[in-house]
């Protein structure tokens, strides 16, 4: 609970550097989900969390989030960041058991920044996870609203003055792949009808 206002209280802090976000009506408020997002900077964990707990009165997302800074203890507990194990299966059965109690989960398929205007192969564990718990998919879509890093210094300076708009679509039917054997082909064909809006909402084109 302390956790829960802390990320509420802190959100007008950050609301500036938030252009816009729409679409929150769209995550339920209670219940299993899980959210599905283009990565376009370090920051954007950190302020689409923020603004997840802002728009659903205190929804924790906890995000499986790569760089080394929300790996830490701190966000972990403040932030709900979910462990990136070496073993990235240990990290999906971590998402898979959150969900399974009822939270909310948010991934970034991408694995890695990207501020081009197209989305490219993606990695699985969206899918898998999807297709494993059955649980509601919602897409959101991130656009850059300050100028893209050009070097690792910049990376890093997303941190603290990177901005950002947010748009969040409505849930997924992923009923014709559910229940079907898990292989190559039909990840693929998951992966598509995930990224496909969120590519749409983040104003870029799913190449693959």
């Amino acid at each position: 609970m302390v956790d829960t206002i802390a990320r509420i209280l802190s959100y007008p802090f950050l609301r500036w550097r938030v252009a816009s976000a729409e679409g929150l009506e769209n995550i339920p408020r209670k219940g299993p989900v899980l959210l599905v997002a283009n990565h376009i900077g370090i920051h954007d964990p950190l302020l689409l969390i923020f603004t997840i707990a802002w728009g659903t009165q205190g929804r924790a997302a906890h995000a499986i989030a790569k760089w080394k800074i929300f790996q830490t203890a701190f966000a972990q507990r403040f932030m709900h960041t979910i462990p990136l194990y070496e073993d990235r299966a240990r990290s999906m059965q971590y998402s898979a058991d959150l969900l399974a109690r009822g939270e909310v989960v948010l991934i970034y398929p991408e694995g890695r920044v990207n501020t081009s205007d197209t989305i490219g192969k993606v990695k699985s564990g969206a899918a898998r996870l999807a297709l494993q718990c059955g649980v509601p998919v919602i897409p959101i879509g991130i656009r850059r609203t300050s100028p893209p890093p050009q070097t690792s210094a910049d990376h890093r300076k997303d941190l603290l003055f990177g901005r950002m708009s947010c748009t969040v679509g409505k849930p997924i039917d992923l009923s014709a792949w559910q229940g079907r054997t898990v292989d190559a082909a039909l990840l693929a064909q998951v992966n598509r009808a995930i990224m496909t809006p969120v590519a749409t909402l983040a104003g870029k084109i799913y190449m693959v």
